[in-house]
């Protein structure tokens, strides 16, 4: 639990990510989810194991040995190279993805608290005016428009076996921080006659609203070690209800008068998260698992933005992955104990841009590494490839790489038992 204030200033002192894209509404939607589910394309909705956190779905906490504890921490770094139709940029930006731990409180419930970034802005865009008669009769005339800050997600959930073959959970998620945007006007006279107005905007968003997600998990099929299971979520949406403070303020440039407030206002936004339902089959062997996940985010009750030509979109998300393990049980060659993990995944962007689509496609690859003999602790390593966007007027295409890393430790130990000799 000390670790959790570390995770929240990471999180408030760094960009989660680099894109044009997050100047609208709240930013990028973060991917959800441990590290192990990353490198398989962030598949894991009908997931469950007793020695692994799975975030994506409450109903999975009923699966943890009552007599140990779980905790789990991933760090994540993305490289994003950024193309318009006469621009390059890239970015690197590095933070923690997911840090949780998990309790069993009685037979077959467990209870999960944890944190994890929800969305994040992060852009700096400049632009010059280029008509000829500014350049004749006044100068140079630059924009600036940058952005940072994102929301943090802090849940704490339940999940119960009803019976051998169904698990329900309930979980209660706190959405807090704070999103700054800025713009700034600039001229710069050639003429080296009068004076002129020059402009700056401040914009500050907090958000701290609590809503729930609650999760389904039933065992469809079952032969020795081979499970089939379906597992089913849902997300709550509703107002977001942050705050917003905005200062526009204007003045002379190269002038001793100061700049003077146009604008000094602070009201609540109506920005909606959206409801999110979601439905998956995993199915698990000891040797050999897959899984394959759909997503719909109601997104569109945001309406439309008609000054920025942004149209909020209902999106559909679809996951697929594998994981095989040549030989659990060898204890001669460690590498046969490794899980090698392969997955893809399509995604929509909630909006679209001056009437275009922004669709996402990644590729994930990874492995896990046990430690010790019997690989209840390990160490997750996943890598993804993507793109998202077009290079066409108005429009970015972005291609990143992301590399996560994650700790799962404790699923061997016996933190509840009372021993009867010393």
């Amino acid at each position: 639990m000390s670790c959790l204030p570390l995770a929240v200033s990471a999180q408030s002192s760094s960009i989660n990510t680099f894109s044009p894209y997050s100047y609208y509404g709240i930013g990028d939607i973060m991917a959800q989810g441990p590290s192990f589910s990353r490198a398989m394309g962030g598949v894991g909705l009908g997931f469950r194991s007793p020695i692994a956190i799975n975030s994506l779905n409450p109903a999975s906490y009923s699966a943890i040995n009552r007599q140990t504890a779980l905790f789990q921490v991933g760090l994540y770094g993305q490289n994003y190279y950024l193309r318009s139709q006469d621009t390059k940029s890239s970015y690197n930006t590095f933070n923690v993805s997911e840090i949780a731990l998990q309790l069993p409180i009685a037979e077959g419930l467990g209870f999960t608290v944890g944190i994890s970034p929800f969305s994040s802005v992060g852009y700096r865009i400049t632009q010059s005016e280029e008509g000829s008669d500014v350049w004749e009769e006044i100068g140079y005339v630059h924009y600036l428009y940058s952005g940072s800050g994102g929301i943090n997600s802090y849940r704490a959930g339940l999940g119960y076996a009803v019976t051998d073959w169904l698990s329900l959970g309930a979980e209660m998620i706190y959405y807090q921080g704070n999103i700054t945007r800025n713009f700034q006007q600039t001229v710069v006279p050639v003429t080296g006659s009068g004076y002129y107005l020059g402009m700056s905007s401040d914009n500050q968003e907090h958000v701290s609203r609590v809503f729930a997600d609650f999760g389904l998990q039933a065992r469809l099929w079952k032969k020795n070690n081979r499970t089939l299971n379906l597992g089913i979520s849902y997300s709550m949406g509703g107002r977001l209800n942050s705050r917003v403070s905005e200062v526009v303020m204007h003045g002379p440039y190269f002038s001793a008068v100061g700049y003077d407030k146009v604008v000094d206002r602070q009201y609540r936004s109506d920005f909606r998260l959206p409801d999110i339902f979601q439905g998956g089959l995993y199915y698990q062997a000891p040797k050999f698992s897959a899984g394959l996940d759909y997503s719909y985010g109601s997104w569109s009750v945001n309406g439309a933005d008609d000054k920025f030509g942004v149209r909020y979109r209902n999106t559909h998300t679809v996951a697929a992955g594998i994981q095989f393990i040549p030989n659990p049980g060898d204890v001669r060659k460690v590498m046969n104990r490794w899980s090698y993990r392969l997955g893809a995944r399509y995604d929509q962007y909630y909006m679209v841009i001056g009437g275009h689509n922004i669709d996402e496609a990644a590729v994930t690859f990874g492995v896990g590494i046990p430690l010790g003999t019997r690989g209840v602790n390990n160490v997750n390593v996943g890598f993804e490839f993507g793109t998202r966007g077009r290079a066409v007027a108005g429009l970015v295409r972005e291609n990143y790489f992301k590399v996560s890393v994650g700790l799962s430790l404790f699923g061997d130990d016996y933190w509840f038992v009372k021993y009867k000799y010393d």
